[in-house]
């Protein structure tokens, strides 16, 4: 193809032929919509440059007019041509003087200077695309070798680019470098119908431990640019089953394993294996790649492009049918895939891990949940994206509206329940019920459908409540326990799974392996206390767990006023606020987050070093996912029990439930630092509390106002605040009074946060025994303070036992 162009030289003689010829200029050239790449003008006089690329609608008759139009303009300008020179013949007849001479000389020089200069940039340009041809033709040669229907395809282009009677020719794009050129070849994420081919050999020895698990090369060429050189356990037992051998499955895994990429790697594969069949059948036509150029002419003939002027009266209907096309194939595109979550954090968090797997596969992913605008919702379902991740209540919501793209829930090819045995339990998300109902309504379609079952906590069971164990008297009980096994079966028909397979790597203890556990007795009223202690101690990434709101936005307070920025996380919170707290959190490397069980389920936080349990936890299922918030990734972390004397009957059913068979073992407190602590969160509990009574007058104060300007009275002493009637009001007196106590304690608790609480040399190996010859720094790590602890209770127990033999 032969990049070509349309010059207009215009001469400037005075100022009005300026204006004329700017006015011409801007008749002629307008602003135009068009489809591809508008190169720059780097070619000095190449005024109005257009590229365009992959413009398969482009009308041949434009490029017909253009010839003739093209033909018309070279006889104007011999015409312009011959009447200058009939002009300069005159002009020299008459006898020029010195001025206009000289004026025409340098004319003339500078139009020689700017033509030789525009033929050698023609030239440099028409061999670099030479070159790019040859480098593009060995590509294709070679990719045809690889793939036969990539052979098919490449053989239908060329053939329907060799037939091309119309002379539908567009340009090329700019000279790129070899990079640039090399990453043309690989699937851009516009790619609608990405080709499934073997992995580069820049990504082989990174990605060898990948192989034979059946990952394309798309998604492991972003795979490997995210750092994942090797799949996890849960990962390698679950692709081969639901790549190759389609089935579905059901993963029970420790927190932090992997379990998202275990069901989004077979998800995209599926979808791009899908949307290449449909392809090659005809049901969709696949469109071109954006930024493949289309290949030149056989012959050398130059070919105009038409000018902005001449395209702008079929732009507008050119832009009309093509938006019209985009909303056809948009109504077009199947919903592929669903994934459904307890929380919306999780659903952000799942819809990133896939929009990131997917960068190279031209797979869109969209999240729905409730706290945000519906329309802007229901603008992103607009695009139809093929995964949607979404929590069930807003996605029934949109449903019932009628959505067009979630209508085509019934044609679903994968669908895949995070965290499934909280989705499912009775009394929760009863929508999750209704839109089984939906899912499941088609015999046939629910046999072709895949399903995606995951959990860190799918296989546990609970002993029954005491009120049924009451009723089981006699020789046949009323209620019998639930084993695994039927706990699966129910999960199996509730969910309408055809094909199972059971992945279970969970471990007897349900934690994960490099998770340090322990656990801390105090009463209920010293519990600020050591969590006080605990942060200042061992800073780093925390997450206090709460059983309750008012909990957290009492302890939010508090450690506020200690100046320990918390960050409170709950469900009565706005959801951007809460995506917010998220984000600083995952920013902050000493953050605090105090949360409810909102938090505790699936959230992948890097780096988080410890979770504390100001509360016990009501069912084991929230411990171990409270705990999975840390010691992520092979990486190590410790989790911290506060225990009040009325919490140790849950403490006991809770282990009972987890099978252990040994209690957690205490951490190690110094009592002679408690009682700076205690001093600084007792100032901080008086000034939350003076605050508070406070904001009461202030609002109280207000009532009153505000009723007596309703009944138009005035209050005596408040709208002068200076004079010597407001020192006789008690009202303002205890105001005052308040404000001052207030300022008092503030400026005390500023004066003890400003000095250290714990002084430097302090060690802390094991702050109990008699060994504390070791100095260490103000700062250790809870993780090697708690194992230095258990180390020496396990001397101790050694010891004792010895003195019992001997004794």
């Amino acid at each position: 193809m032969v990049a070509t162009a349309k010059t207009a030289k215009l001469t400037k003689k005075g100022k009005k032929g300026n204006k004329e010829s700017k006015n011409d200029k801007a008749e002629n050239w307008q602003k135009v919509k068009i489809k591809g790449h508008v190169i720059s003008d780097e070619f000095g006089g190449y005024e109005g440059l257009i590229g365009l690329e992959v413009l398969e609608d482009y009308d041949a008759e434009l490029v017909k007019s253009s010839k003739k139009r093209a033909s018309k303009r070279n006889d104007k300008k011999e015409t312009v041509k011959s009447k200058k020179k009939k002009v300069s013949k005159t002009v020299e007849e008459e006898g020029p003087s010195e001025s206009s001479s000289e004026s025409e000389s340098e004319d003339e020089v500078v139009f020689t200077a700017k033509s030789t200069r525009k033929a050698r940039q023609a030239e440099r340009h028409a061999q670099k695309l030479e070159k790019l041809k040859e480098k593009r033709q060995k590509r294709k040669e070679s990719r045809k070798l690889k793939k036969e229907n990539i052979e098919e395809e490449d053989g239908s282009e060329s053939d329907d680019n060799e037939d091309n009677p119309s002379g539908q020719y567009v340009l090329l794009r700019p000279p790129q470098s070899d990079d640039e050129n090399e990453e043309a070849v690989e699937p851009s994420s516009d790619e609608e119908v990405p080709q499934l081919v073997p992995a580069s050999t820049e990504y082989e020895d990174e990605l060898s431990a990948w192989n034979g698990l059946g990952v394309p090369s798309n998604i492991l060429r972003a795979l490997a640019e995210q750092g994942f050189k090797a799949p996890t356990q849960i990962q390698s037992m679950t692709l081969p089953a639901a790549i190759h051998g389609k089935k579905d499955i059901l993963g029970a895994a420790e927190t932090g394993s992997g379990k998202t990429l275990a069901f989004g790697i077979p998800m995209l594969a599926g979808i791009m294996e899908l949307k290449q069949r449909n392809a090659s059948s005809g049901i969709r036509k696949a469109p071109k790649v954006k930024g493949a150029p289309i290949a030149p002419p056989a012959d050398d003939e130059h070919e105009l492009t038409p000018p902005p002027d001449e395209l702008d009266h079929v732009s507008g209907a050119s832009d009309e049918d093509s938006d019209a096309e985009e909303r056809e194939q948009r109504k077009q595109t199947p919903l592929y895939g669903l994934v459904l979550t307890p929380t919306r954090e999780l659903a952000v968090q799942v819809k990133n891990h896939l929009v990131s797997a997917a960068k190279y596969t031209g797979i869109k992913v969209a999240a729905i949940f409730g706290g945000l605008s519906v329309a802007k919702q229901e603008r992103v379902l607009r695009q139809c994206p093929e995964i949607v991740v979404a929590t069930p209540g807003r996605l029934w919501e949109l449903f019932a509206q009628g959505n067009q793209h979630l209508n085509k829930l019934d044609n679903l090819s994968f669908l895949v329940i995070d965290e499934t045995d909280r989705m499912v339990e009775k009394g929760h998300f009863e929508e999750l019920r209704s839109l089984l109902k939906v899912l499941n309504a088609d015999e046939q379609k629910k046999q072709q459908r895949q399903n995606f079952v995951f959990s860190a906590t799918l296989t546990l069971v609970h002993d029954l409540p005491d009120h049924m164990q009451k009723r089981n008297v006699g020789k046949r009980p009323k209620f019998v326990k639930q084993t695994v096994d039927q706990k699966i079966e129910s999960l199996i028909e509730e969910l309408g799974i055809s094909q199972p397979k059971i992945v279970d790597i969970t471990s007897t203890q349900q934690t994960a392996q490099t998770l340090t556990e322990s656990r801390l007795l105090c009463p209920i009223d010293q519990k600020d206390f050591y969590l006080y202690y605990f942060i200042q101690r061992h800073p780093g990434r925390t997450i206090v767990f709460c059983n309750s709101i008012d909990c957290v936005r009492r302890l939010a307070t508090l450690f506020g006023l200690l100046d320990c920025s918390p960050l409170p996380l709950h469900a009565n919170m706005i959801q951007k606020q809460r995506l917010k707290n998220l984000e600083r959190f995952r920013d902050c490397p000493t953050g605090l987050l105090i949360a409810t069980d909102v938090a505790a389920r699936g959230l992948d936080i890097p780096n988080v070093e410890h979770v504390i349990h100001y509360q016990v936890p009501r069912t084991s299922e929230n411990y171990v996912h409270r705990s999975g918030r840390t010691a992520r990734a092979n990486k190590h972390g410790i989790t911290v029990m506060f225990m009040e004397p009325g919490e140790v009957r849950s403490y006991v059913k809770l282990y009972k439930t987890l099978e252990r068979t040994e209690d957690l073992p205490l951490f190690p407190i110094s009592e002679r630092f408690l009682a700076g602590v205690r001093e600084r969160v007792n100032l901080a509990r008086d000034l939350d509390k003076e605050e508070l009574k406070l904001k009461r007058v202030q609002s109280e104060r207000g009532w009153m106002k505000k009723h007596a300007e309703e009944m138009d009275m005035i209050i005596d002493g408040y709208n002068d605040e200076s004079g010597s009637d407001q020192d006789e009001d008690p009202f303002v007196i205890e105001r005052r009074r308040n404000r001052v106590h207030v300022e008092t304690v503030r400026a005390q608790l500023h004066s003890l946060l400003a000095q250290p609480l714990f002084p430097r040399g302090f060690s802390f190996k094991y702050p109990n025994s008699e060994n504390s010859d070791v100095t260490t720094s103000h700062t250790t790590s809870a993780v090697d303070t708690m194992k230095a602890a258990i180390e020496d209770q396990k001397l101790a127990k050694k010891q004792r036992n010895k003195r019992k033999k001997n004794a």
